[in-house]
């Protein structure tokens, strides 16, 4: 009698969590066992009946049992008579390790990668390659999937569902999967590449990982950015903007994402992340290695920012009285991006007050390089040196020519000037107790009262 496999899910296999652990059913000789899998179902991959329903789930069980098939077929008629079910079990088991083929669980290997990144403080990266990997759970509606499945089918259905994926609740003007399938799918070839780099020797004629599925998907390029940039109108409505009043010992969010808005523009376009972390600040000059760029340029993306005179009370009123960072922003928020959060959800409000659509942080550097060139009548070349971006035809020549940072420093000068930097007024109001004069006094973390 032939042997048999088939996948099933048992109502008595829930787990605490909802979900079901798939089982291949092998019968032989009218005897069965249950192999488990490292499958696993909600529900929603189910009929009432408990058969599976979901095609990418049908499609990796029904892949488990073709091996097996394949393994039972080397077994002839007559010894196959002779056998019992656990003999089957055996004789695959037997032929597997006997016949060992490179394995590499995808997704382990990308978390991996992720926890590197981790430690080596390119945080950024890190949560890229984490969302990745979640979002490859989410879509296989299991935790693993071995770098062979990897394919070119694999990738068109991942890049499919990608483009199905809702809009944020929170920006529903965006279009639903604009950017994702690119920064998704340009993740996974890295990750891809990377193992074959790791586990490929073909010197030694050690193939262990053939496919290469990047050569025939081509990756959905990269949307245009929408454009962010602030009119010099509505950068003097940010400027004349009037403070809240400070209600509460803290920062007033409104209030700090308008300072902190200004001080990343006066600053060049300033990342939120750099202002959160920089810690070098001497002779009147800021210094901090550019976080997004720098591990891919030569010079480390290094940054020497002149704070002029007309920026220096902004830049004063959040300096680390402490002096451990440059600025005071980690006393109050727990890492860059609950800061950057907190920058946001203020710049909303406020761009709802003076009328900018979808008011972000990211602006700041938009409208520096907008209007640099396009109303200052700054160099193309100076701009890109200035916001310190990655220029692939310029990688080997910067390691020899020195960034004249004086050229630069003009540059800033007369954007300062074209926008009314200095009307900038940056004094709060605080709210004075006059009951319960019993409590303790409030201190806002910048002004002191008097």
């Amino acid at each position: 009698m032939a042997t048999t496999f088939k996948a099933v899910v048992f109502q008595h296999h829930k787990k605490q969590d909802g979900t079901y652990n798939v089982k291949i059913r092998v019968t032989h000789n009218r005897q069965r066992r249950l192999l488990a899998t490292n499958i696993f179902v909600t529900k929603e991959d189910l009929t009432r009946g408990l058969k599976i329903k979901s095609q990418n789930i049908l499609d990796n069980t029904k892949a488990i049992i073709d091996g097996y098939m394949r393994i039972t077929a080397t077994i002839s008629i007559q010894v196959a008579k002779d056998m019992n079910v656990d003999d089957v079990l055996k004789y695959i088991d037997t032929y597997q390790a006997n016949n060992k083929v490179f394995k590499l669980d995808f997704i382990s290997y990308a978390e991996k990668i992720t926890k590197e990144l981790e430690d080596t403080g390119r945080k950024g990266n890190s949560l890229m390659y984490k969302t990745v990997a979640n979002s490859l759970k989410c879509f296989l509606g299991y935790d693993t999937i071995d770098i062979s499945e990897i394919n070119v089918q694999f990738l068109n259905d991942y890049c499919q569902w990608l483009k199905t994926k809702p809009a944020r609740k929170n920006r529903p003007d965006k279009d639903t999967g604009r950017r994702m399938p690119s920064l998704y799918l340009s993740t996974i070839r890295a990750i891809h590449n990377r193992a074959k780099s790791e586990f490929n020797d073909e010197d030694a004629g050690i193939i262990n990982i053939p496919l290469s599925p990047f050569k025939k998907f081509k990756i959905p390029a990269v949307p245009v950015s929408r454009k962010r940039a602030l009119t010099k109108e509505q950068f003097t409505k940010l400027i004349s903007h009037p403070y809240e009043l400070v209600m509460y010992r803290g920062f007033n969010r409104m209030n700090l994402a308008k300072d902190v808005f200004l001080l990343s523009f006066g600053l060049m376009g300033m990342n939120a992340v750099d202002l959160f972390e920089c810690t070098n600040y001497e002779g009147g000059y800021l210094n901090y290695n550019r976080t997004k760029t720098k591990n891919r340029r030569a010079d480390a993306a290094r940054m020497v920012v002149k704070v002029h005179p007309e920026l220096m009370p902004l830049f004063e009123k959040y300096r680390d009285k402490k002096g451990k960072r440059v600025f005071c922003f980690y006393q109050y928020y727990s890492d860059a991006n609950t800061f950057s959060a907190a920058i946001n959800k203020g710049l909303k409000k406020i761009g709802e007050k003076i009328g900018i659509a979808d008011f972000e942080f990211y602006a700041a550097r938009h409208t520096w390089a907008t209007l640099a060139t396009n109303k200052v009548g700054i160099a193309k070349d100076l701009v890109h040196e200035a916001l310190n971006h990655v220029d692939d035809k310029m990688r080997i020549t910067d390691i020899y020519i020195e960034k004249d940072w004086r050229r630069i420093d003009d540059a800033n000068k007369q954007m300062l000037e074209y926008v009314g930097f200095s009307k900038v007024n940056i004094k709060e109001e605080i709210y004075q107790r006059k009951f319960n004069k019993h409590l303790p006094k409030r201190e806002h973390p910048i002004f002191s009262e008097e």
